[in-house]
């Protein structure tokens, strides 16, 4: 009898052992799950948050843009006024504040210039001149004429850059070469890209 007795204690033990290890393996289970849909949650919050963030970035930049105005050929004729027969060798639409601008720089044979316009107003800015460097002498101009045009180089900009919105633009001669320099936003990261203002081929590309 009490050998009977001490196996049925025994036994009783085994079950309530088996079934201590049953609910933890539940309770573990169960917290694991939860851990991976708190994670999964976490993420889609997060990804929501990007794509909204973006949103909201692209819809400033563009609102920002609706203010130029200004195209390159008028911002060239407003420079021309007053520096008649120059070389271009320069041409930067930017960001200045809350407002685009360009910064037009020129020269000829003995002297640089330069001139700030409101890309809104078309007003100028500020303007400058000063002598030339000697090394400066045997520079050469933009050719407009065989160069491609600011929208082109966006478009070729964005497409190097996914889901990217082009932001400023630089055109300007650089080792005797004719370069597009565009600079665009995806999010709240920005992206140089360097154009071939002839070839239209992406010479660089890389987060700024």
């Amino acid at each position: 009898i009490l050998f009977k007795e001490k196996m049925m204690s025994k036994n009783n033990k085994i079950t309530r052992l088996l079934a201590a290890t049953a609910v933890i393996g539940i309770i573990g289970t169960s917290a694991a799950a939860c851990s991976n849909n708190d994670s999964s949650n976490q993420s889609k919050q997060s990804s929501v948050k990007k794509e909204t963030k973006d949103k909201k970035s692209n819809t400033e930049n563009a609102l920002k843009k609706s203010q130029i105005k200004l195209s390159q050929t008028e911002a060239l004729n407003k420079f021309d006024e007053k520096y008649s027969d120059k070389e271009i060798k320069e041409i930067n639409l930017k960001l200045d504040g809350n407002r685009y601008v360009y910064e037009i720089d020129g020269f000829d044979k003995s002297k640089e210039y330069e001139m700030t316009i409101n890309a809104r107003t078309g007003k100028e800015i500020k303007s400058s001149s000063e002598k030339l460097d000697l090394d400066e002498h045997l520079q050469k101009g933009l050719d407009l004429d065989k160069t491609i045009s600011r929208k082109e180089a966006s478009e070729i900009a964005e497409k190097e850059v996914k889901n990217s919105v082009a932001k400023e633009w630089d055109l300007k001669m650089e080792d005797g070469k004719a370069i597009w320099e565009v600079t665009v936003e995806s999010g709240s990261t920005k992206h140089e890209v360097e154009i071939d203002a002839s070839s239209k081929k992406v010479i660089r590309s890389e987060e700024d």
